[in-house]
Formats: structure tokens, C-alpha cells, sequence
């Protein structure tokens, strides 16, 4: 039993004396598995935050006369806790200084303005309880080093004999537990700080689904060369947005990724050759790799894009013209100071070298931070090397640099080794969305823009187009008329767009369905449900959507032909 299992979470506590609040908190927790408890008074729930995961708050019921029990256990809390609140407050405008001096009172606190949405809450309430959870593997983790200190102490004090060779083990199991300590408050940091980016992201996705798809749409359906060029300039615009949220989602490890056994020394070759085409003369390129080097597990595509942004760092730090070395190795174990972030297991290590400038040591510490640079203004977002990091976490491997001012700098990508045969990946041509055959297409989206956007898009496309924003209009719609298919957003109010599917199928059994969603993190936790269903990432443009449509219809015909032959014989 690993710590995490030993370290119970506890419940959430709720405390909003006025109204309906508190029933209705406590029931959306509880829907997602949350054990939520009302609390009747502040002074109920202060007695109860010992044994707490979180505790959700009413700014009403932080009366300022009786905030004193509450301050004094949040100043009395040990060095490794930092409680979580979730601060419920009213959109009036006018409560500034009244919510800093909440905010200030309750240190590690989510602000969430009423009225809300239960995802939103169920977001908030759910990131709690998993920074409480780690909070208390980390006193388990600080209880088990100072039991090694202790134990330590008594070996010296046993053996006064054996003084050199005990204190030299002390040293190195200081030094150890050192490195262990700075290796979880990083862990913590990163994690901390990419729960936030990756929520952030979310929601720009359904925003940029609805302007981009707005976008596409006016461009279809004008001819003037001014208008055109106005909505090409928004269409770049918005694709550096999605681009943006698409780092922001690698760096917090929520994009949807698909590992399969890569040849890493024929894809370092592949890029190198493209590098030397577009870094200029002034950039020597020398690869080297591992004879009979065994394959790695990992997103092909998404490894290349990081290897770019490598090199693309790489020319920006020798402007003067350098060496720029690939380098593949095999590890046959974790390397020493990594064994708090890899499993036990081979790797393939994949190093960029360069001869630029280098970075000082307060630099180097910072690097893999989000929007960290030393770049101009203008000139970088500072999520390349988070991005990178952010991917090889998410690939079950890590990142590491090394560096050092004037001798350039080395960045490594590790990845878990493969044992399956690579296998070979066909030339794919895309093809242009062509008129649809007037197939019925249900659209199910609580977001009203999102939902006529969608609908717009199939429209053009030849499709004829059914909108609805809930569970009961998309089951009276399939009751009016047969569907060939219904696109479903998985973030849905009330009910998860995976039971909006289960109910749409039992109406009309064989119904062929299409996922999408901007939260990656969600088609993940619902990927055993989601078996054999097609998904579609927002935000999707009109090709995407049409071959999407088009694959899962096909597959739908193909099957009933099965079908059709197996009653024949």
C-alpha cells in the first residue's frame, strides 16, 4: 500500500447560513463522489478542519467579529499544511476591499463568484481535496525522514568505534534527503501551477471554437477582398490563441496524447534534415545516435514539435552562428536524482546540445517555469521549455537541463522504452470537405455560441442540422425524426455529456455518436466509457468536423453491412 492509499482525504466541509447554498454545494459534491457536510456555525466547522479535505465558505458567514477561532488555526497550522477554501462570494461590484481582506484571512483560497456552475464548483472543490491529499503524503514523506534522522543519531551514538564511516553515511543521507525534499516542493510547484494554466486553457477552447468557427463561416459568404483580408487577420489571430492554449494544455499535461513505439534515431534524422533547411547557414547540425537503439513510446508528432522548440531555442542563443548536436542513448536504469519523477524501467534519452551563451544558475532554476524569459518583450511566450517538460511528463518520462554561462546549454527529453515493433506510418492526403447527403445531425451543447456555431458549420457542410442545449430537447428531437447521428459535448450541466449519449441510444438504439469537448482532462477520465466513440477536440474547424463525421458514419454503414451479411448466411 503506497502513501497515497494510506492518507485519507477526509470530507469537505460547507458552511453558507443563509438560503439554499448549502444544500445545493453539498448535493453537486456528492454527485461526484464527494463526502460533503453541512456545518450549522463557524465555530462547528473551525472544530472540524483537523480532519478536513477542504471547506467551502459563504463570505456571509465570515462575520468579522467571530473570524478569531479561524485565523488562529490557520496561523497554528504546521509547516507542511496549507489548508484549501473555496470562498463563495456575490457579484455585487463593491466588495473589494471587504474580499482582499478575506482572500488575506484565508491564505490558499479559490475564489468563486455566484451565481455559479456546478462545474466550475466541482472543479474547485476536486483540485482541494487533491492538493490536501498531497499535503498529507507530504507529512507522511517529512515524518518518514526525520524517523531516518532519529534512527541515524542512535547508530552513532551505538557505535562511537565506527565514527568516520557512520558520520559519512550521515552526510550522504542528509545530502539525500535534501535532494528528496527540493525534488517535492518542485513536484508540488509544478503541479500547483499547472492545474492553474490547464484550466485556464479549458475555457479558452470554447471560446476560440465559437470565433474561429465564426470566423470560417464569414469568409464563406463574402467576396469582398477588404472583409476577407479583416477576417484572415482575426482567423491568424485566433490561431495563435488556440496555438497558446495548445502549450498551455502540454505544459499542465491535459492535451490528449497518442504514444505508439516511435523510431527515435529515424525521427532525429527526419528533423535534423529539416532543421538544416530552416536555421540558417550560420548553424552547424551534427546528430548522434545509438547504433540499434530500441524504440520509444511516445507521440511522434508531439515529439518533433518539442524537438523544434529545442532548436528553435538553440538558434536564439547563438546569434553569432554554433553547434547544435542531437543525441540519442539508451538508459538501462533511472539516473541518479530522477528516481522521485521515473518508474524503475529503460529509457531513451534524446539530448540538444548547443555552444550558445548559456544561462546563470538563477536562470537555470527558473527555466522550466510557464511564461519564464529572458527574451525581449514580443519575442517568446516563455512555455517553450515548460512545454517540453510538460510533454515528457505526460509521455511517463521527465526533462532535465544542464547548463553553464559561456559553455552552452543541454536539454534532455528521457521517455520510457517500447518493447513492441514500430510500426511504419502510411502517407495520409487530406481530402476537401465535400456536400454531406443531408444526413440528420443532432448537436447537443449547453453553450449557446458553441451550439450555433456547430450548427452553422453542418449546415454548409449539407447536413441537416438539429440544435438542442439539453437532455430533454435532444430526446424530444429524436423522437420527432431519426438521426443519423448526434455530436455531443462531454461538459455538460447537470448530466455528463457521456450519459446525454447513453439516454439519446436507448431511444434510438444504433444511433453513431461524436464527443468533443475543450477539456482534454475530461476525455481522459472518461476514456473507458468513451470505448469505440469518435472525439473531437475543440476548437474544430469545418475539415476537421466533416472528416470526423464522415469516418464515424462510415463506420456506422459498414457495420449494418456486417450485419446484413451475417443474417444472409
Amino acid at each position: 500500500m503506497d502513501a497515497r492509499e494510506r492518507t485519507p482525504s477526509g470530507p469537505v466541509l460547507v458552511l453558507a447560513p443563509f438560503g439554499r447554498d448549502a444544500g445545493v454545494v453539498c448535493s453537486t459534491l456528492r454527485d461526484v463522489g464527494v463526502q460533503a457536510l453541512e456545518q450549522s456555525s463557524l465555530s462547528e466547522l473551525v472544530a472540524k478542519l483537523n480532519d478536513a479535505a477542504a471547506a467551502v465558505i459563504a463570505e456571509e458567514a465570515l462575520v468579522h467579529e467571530h473570524r478569531g477561532a479561524l485565523a488562529q488555526w490557520i496561523a497554528n497550522q504546521p509547516p507542511w499544511s496549507d489548508f484549501p477554501f473555496v470562498l463563495l462570494t456575490l457579484r455585487t461590484g463593491q466588495n473589494g476591499p471587504a474580499l482582499a481582506e478575506l482572500i488575506e484571512l484565508l491564505g490558499h483560497v479559490t475564489v468563486l463568484e455566484r451565481p455559479l456552475a456546478a462545474t466550475s464548483l466541482k472543479s474547485a472543490v476536486l483540485a482541494a481535496v487533491r492538493g490536501r491529499r498531497r499535503q498529507r503524503q507530504a507529512e507522511h514523506y517529512l515524518l518518514q525522514l526525520k524517523q531516518l534522522a532519529d534512527t541515524l543519531e542512535r547508530r552513532v551514538e551505538e557505535r562511537t568505534e565506527q565514527l568516520s564511516e557512520a558520520n559519512k553515511r550521515l552526510r550522504e543521507e542528509i545530502v539525500e534527503r535534501e535532494r528528496t525534499e527540493v525534488a517535492l516542493r518542485q513536484a508540488q510547484k509544478m503541479e500547483a501551477v499547472g492545474q492553474l494554466t490547464g484550466g485556464i486553457a479549458h475555457d479558452f477552447n470554447n471560446l476560440l471554437m465559437a470565433i474561429m468557427g465564426n470566423l470560417e463561416l464569414i469568409s464563406r459568404r463574402v467576396e469582398d477582398e477588404r472583409i476577407q483580408r479583416y477576417v484572415r487577420n482575426a482567423m491568424h489571430g485566433a490561431q495563435r490563441g488556440a496555438k497558446l492554449v495548445g502549450q498551455l494544455l502540454t505544459f499542465s499535461r491535459k492535451q490528449r496524447l497518442v504514444p505508439e513505439p516511435v523510431d527515435v534515431n529515424q525521427l532525429v534524422c527526419t528533423v535534423a534534415e529539416m532543421l538544416s533547411r530552416t536555421l540558417g547557414a550560420s548553424i552547424r547540425i551534427d546528430v548522434v545516435t545509438k547504433k540499434d537503439l530500441w524504440p520509444a513510446l511516445v507521440d511522434a508528432t508531439q515529439l518533433e514539435l518539442m524537438l523544434l522548440n529545442l532548436a528553435i531555442n538553440a538558434r536564439d542563443a547563438m546569434p553569432d552562428g554554433g553547434l547544435l548536436t542531437i543525441e540519442t542513448t539508451a538508459l538501462h536504469r533511472v539516473p541518479d536524482g530522477l528516481q522521485t519523477e521515473l518508474k524503475p524501467g529503460e529509457y531513451v534519452s534524446i539530448a540538444v546540445k548547443d555552444t550558445g551563451s548559456g544561462m546563470p544558475p538563477e536562470v537555470l532554476a527558473r527555466a522550466f517555469d510557464p511564461f519564464f524569459t529572458t527574451k525581449e518583450p514580443g519575442k517568446g511566450t516563455g512555455l517553450g521549455l515548460s512545454q517540453v517538460y510538460g510533454f515528457a511528463r505526460q509521455s511517463g518520462g521527465t526533462a532535465k537541463i544542464e547548463s553553464e554561462v559561456g559553455r552552452g546549454t543541454v536539454v534532455r527529453i528521457l521517455l520510457p522504452r517500447s518493447t513492441d515493433v514500430v510500426v511504419g506510418t502510411e502517407d495520409r492526403q487530406l481530402i476537401a470537405p465535400r456536400a454531406g447527403a443531408r444526413q440528420h445531425i443532432l448537436v447537443v451543447d449547453d453553450d449557446a455560441s458553441v451550439l450555433e456555431t456547430t450548427r452553422s458549420m453542418l449546415d454548409d457542410l449539407g447536413y441537416q442540422a438539429i440544435a438542442a442545449d439539453n437532455l430533454d430537447d435532444a430526446l424530444k428531437a429524436i423522437s420527432d425524426q431519426t438521426v443519423d447521428l448526434a455530436i455531443i459535448d462531454l461538459a455538460m450541466p447537470g448530466v455528463s455529456g457521456v450519459d446525454v449519449g447513453v439516454e439519446l441510444q436507448r431511444q434510438q438504439p444504433g444511433l453513431a455518436l461524436v464527443y468533443c469537448s475543450g477539456y482534454a482532462d475530461l476525455i481522459e477520465k472518461t476514456s473507458e466509457r468513451l470505448s469505440g466513440c469518435t472525439l473531437l477536440g475543440k476548437p474544430f474547424s469545418s475539415r476537421e468536423l466533416f472528416i470526423k463525421l464522415e469516418a464515424t458514419l462510415r463506420a456506422k454503414a459498414n457495420h449494418k453491412l456486417d450485419l446484413g451479411r451475417d443474417v444472409a448466411i
